[in-house]
């Protein structure tokens, strides 16, 4: 075997084992790069509440502080399927704007909270340190789950 052939032997066994290598390394670093691999590189999921509500007045009346009431109905807004997990912690009920002649409104203050099971949730509010006023208020109710679930709806309550 001549010196010329020998060196290109080399050359090619070289060169084969680098492209071996290079395979290797990049099959694992591209293996490395998936989402699996690394929980920052999953893609996150938003998953939305389907969020219906429905105000009634209750025992509420103008010039006193009964509780009104909150119908809530909350479902999977992919399946369809009723959620039944939630606690009153899972829901905020916020007073928008005033009623002329209101002191104060009712965000926040459920006075009374029943899941019933169904993904039908029976919320109660009352003013806070004054009284009903004859009015609408508009309210919104807001269900979270965590930052990455939750949902909304809007609702008139009528004191009459």
């Amino acid at each position: 075997m001549t010196v010329r052939a020998s060196i290109r032997m080399t050359f090619f066994l070289v060169a084969g084992i680098a492209i071996a290598f290079a395979v290797t390394v990049g099959a694992r670093h591209i293996h490395d790069q998936s989402p699996a691999a690394q929980p920052h590189l999953r893609k996150t999921t938003i998953t939305a509440l389907n969020v219906q509500a429905q105000a009634a007045q209750g025992f509420a009346a103008p010039g006193n502080m009964q509780p009104a009431n909150f119908l809530v109905l909350v479902t999977d807004a992919i399946t369809g399927a009723a959620v039944t997990d939630l606690a009153q912690s899972n829901f905020s009920v916020i007073n928008h704007f005033s009623v002329p002649g209101a002191t104060c409104g009712f965000s926040n203050n459920i006075t009374s909270f029943n899941n019933v099971g169904t993904g039908a949730y029976q919320i109660q509010v009352a003013p806070r340190l004054c009284v009903w006023v004859q009015g609408d208020y508009l309210a919104q109710v807001i269900v979270s789950v965590d930052p990455l679930r939750g949902g909304q709806a809007p609702a008139i309550l009528s004191i009459k």
